[in-house]
């Protein structure tokens, strides 16, 4: 997508505990679909965000992006989220590596629309002790990030399954690392960077709740009034 014009996001501060955090901010006009809270890794490229917070606006969803850092950072963007008029079904997680995990973790305790994790290395004897999803959840895997063998990832992916009414899903890419999800010319790495983006607007688009539009809400009142 860097070859294309992007919306470049609003930088604003947030207060996470006793830490303020960086946080950059999309807002669409009009009726946006729902809005995604984007946790990535501490050392993420800012063009990745952007590009990655593009590519969720370019299905209707306005986003926050934060790096993990601070505690109580979850609370903090999920709060703002609040503030911005969205409720939590109407809110999507989206992480991306060390991100990735705290959206497992929130999945696991939060009720939400729908988490994504792309290339998450979660703690699988942690998940194994306490498998219950709250969330669906879906995770993204290169074959060859080297963090979790692809056995390990199928072991994740059946303990949740196993041990959680909420449904998910694990799908691993060939041929690829755990920067699969950035856009690269290479025809192995172009592909798994394709479809996992289509597989996240997909996961999203499904399960995140839509706001009504300012139509929906004015019919909604007169044939209620």
């Amino acid at each position: 997508m860097s070859d294309l014009i992007l919306i470049q996001p609003t930088r604003t501060m947030l207060t996470a505990t006793r830490d303020d955090v960086h946080v950059l901010e999309i807002r669409l006009g009009g009726a946006p679909r729902g809005l995604v809270v984007l946790v990535i890794g501490p050392d993420t490229p800012e063009i990745d965000v952007v590009e990655a917070m593009n590519h969720l606006a370019g299905d209707g969803f306005e986003s926050i992006a934060a790096a993990v850092g601070p505690g109580g950072l979850a609370d903090a963007l999920l709060a703002r989220a609040a503030d911005r008029g969205w409720e939590p079904e109407q809110t999507g997680v989206v992480g991306i590596g060390a991100g990735g995990d705290l959206a497992l973790e929130l999945a696991r305790t939060r009720l939400l629309g729908a988490v994504v994790s792309l290339s998450p290395t979660p703690d699988l004897a942690d998940v194994a002790a306490r498998p219950v999803l709250r969330t669906p959840w879906l995770g993204l895997f290169g074959e060859h990030a080297g963090d979790l063998t692809r056995r390990e990832v199928g072991a994740l992916g059946l303990a949740l399954e196993a041990g959680s009414d909420v449904f998910s899903q694990v799908v691993v890419y060939p041929g690829v690392g755990s920067d699969f999800h950035r856009r690269s010319e290479d025809g192995i790495s172009f592909a798994a960077s394709y479809d996992g983006w289509q597989r996240v607007a997909e996961w999203l688009l499904a399960r995140v709740a839509a706001r009504p539009t300012p139509l929906a809400l004015a019919w909604r009142e007169r044939t209620t009034g």
